[in-house]
């Protein structure tokens, strides 16, 4: 038998075949397919996006504004008048050295200093200021008188409580002075004189000294007596001074205010301040009192222990309400109290005197003021030039009775004129009060 031809097998199963044949294709394209889309998604770009520009509004920053107002000094320079002049001499060791004068700087420390400079008063830029009652004043050293006598008590005056807010107002005053001023205070009454033996600094520590003598003066107490006033009732601290105060052209001593006022140009005060209520006894006797009859002077003495009955029974009233009592003023008492409770009793006569001219006083103030005048080496030329300098001013808080219609004091006016100083006249309690007031409310 011959052997049969083998069968192929896809002629045996050729619908399996074209199918496997038609599967393999269709999964060759699939995998190309799938190949080509990989490809393609692998080396795409990535998306660039691009913003748009979006322009927006801009808010401009204010400058933060704060008022500032800045006032520009005005300063002037120094102007050299002269010239630093050397002149060379032979024989001599030392040469003649002209100091040059400046203008344009004032003197004076001023608020330039602290407080622990103590007295060193003229080395600065600026003059220190003082006001009292409204009157203004500039100096390093300064020198206050202060009346306590009777005649600055009376009731038209207003009496001690009036003088309790004068006493007040200069402590006050004197507590804000700049402490490189050198101050003194010197008070008189009755005949009485007491200041502090020298100029001291305005330093905390001597105005409150100065605070402790001035608080018992003339300061009411229970059961007061009508003759407790005056500088007796001072604290301790201060000096009395006394002596002979006759000096060309003044020919006899004087008192009141005018005699501390030598003690002002024996220690060359620059701005002196006089807190007074009158003029004061500066006169020569010339002549004795004319002649009053006996009948007169029987009257007279009737009137006077009347007055004095009164006197005491007012005052007894006067306590008991717990008053301060009435005053009188020092010198003729018994004038005075007469006048007060026999206003229309004729007077005595009195002496004649011859009463100095303001000029007449000045010129004895020089003359003080010279006398006691540190002596400069004239060889370094400052004795001609502190000469010139040396320069005083003269102010005057005038308190006036309310039934004094005189006006002005003319002679106050004058000295107060001639040295380029102030004048103010204070009338009675009220005007005390308000000029008080006016200051304190203005600071």
């Amino acid at each position: 038998m011959s052997a049969k031809p083998k069968k192929r097998f896809f002629a045996n199963h050729a619908k399996s075949s074209a199918a496997l044949v038609s599967l393999g294709i269709h999964a060759i394209l699939i995998v190309v397919a799938l190949s080509f889309v990989a490809v393609t998604v692998i080396q795409k770009e990535d998306n660039k996006f691009e913003a748009k520009p979006v322009n927006r509004p801009k808010m401009q920053l204010k400058k933060l504004q704060v008022p500032v107002n800045i006032k520009k000094k005005k300063t002037q320079k120094p102007k050299l008048r002269k010239r630093i002049v050397v002149q060379p001499k032979m024989n001599q060791n030392m040469p003649d050295i002209k100091m040059p004068e400046i203008t344009g700087v004032k003197g004076g420390l001023g608020s330039a200093a602290g407080d622990g400079l103590g007295g060193a008063g003229g080395l600065g830029f600026s003059m220190p200021e003082i006001e009292l009652f409204g009157i203004k004043g500039k100096g390093e050293k300064v020198f206050i008188i202060l009346d306590a006598s009777g005649d600055m008590m009376v009731d038209e005056i207003g009496g001690i409580p009036a003088y309790t807010i004068i006493k007040s107002e200069l402590v006050r005053i004197l507590g804000g002075l700049n402490p490189t001023v050198l101050f003194n205070i010197a008070v008189y009454g009755g005949g009485d004189y007491t200041l502090f033996p020298d100029l001291v600094p305005a330093s905390r520590g001597n105005v409150a000294k100065v605070e402790r003598w001035l608080e018992p003066l003339n300061a009411v107490t229970k059961n007061m007596g009508d003759k407790d006033y005056g500088p007796k009732t001072l604290g301790a601290g201060g000096i009395s001074i006394s002596g002979n105060n006759e000096i060309e052209p003044l020919k006899s001593n004087v008192g009141y205010w005018a005699r501390p006022m030598m003690r002002a140009m024996e220690q060359q005060a620059d701005s002196i301040f006089v807190l007074s209520c009158s003029w004061g006894f500066l006169a020569q006797k010339i002549d004795d009192a004319d002649q009053w009859s006996e009948s007169k002077w029987v009257r007279w003495k009737e009137k006077v222990a009347e007055s004095k009955i009164r006197f005491k029974e007012d005052n007894d009233l006067r306590r008991q309400k717990g008053e301060a009592p009435r005053v009188l003023p020092n010198s003729n008492q018994d004038r005075h109290r007469v006048r007060i409770y026999f206003p229309n009793e004729p007077q005595p006569p009195h002496p004649k005197f011859y009463v100095y001219t303001p000029k007449e006083v000045l010129e004895a103030y020089d003359n003080t003021r010279k006398k006691f005048k540190p002596k400069v080496p004239t060889t370094s030329g400052l004795g001609k030039r502190s000469q010139k300098k040396d320069k005083y001013s003269i102010n005057v808080i005038h308190f006036v009775r309310t039934d004094d219609e005189k006006g002005e004091d003319a002679r106050f006016k004058k000295i107060t004129s001639l040295t380029k100083g102030e004048y103010i006249r204070i009338q009675g309690m009220e005007a005390i009060e308000s000029s008080v007031q006016a200051r304190t409310s203005g600071q």
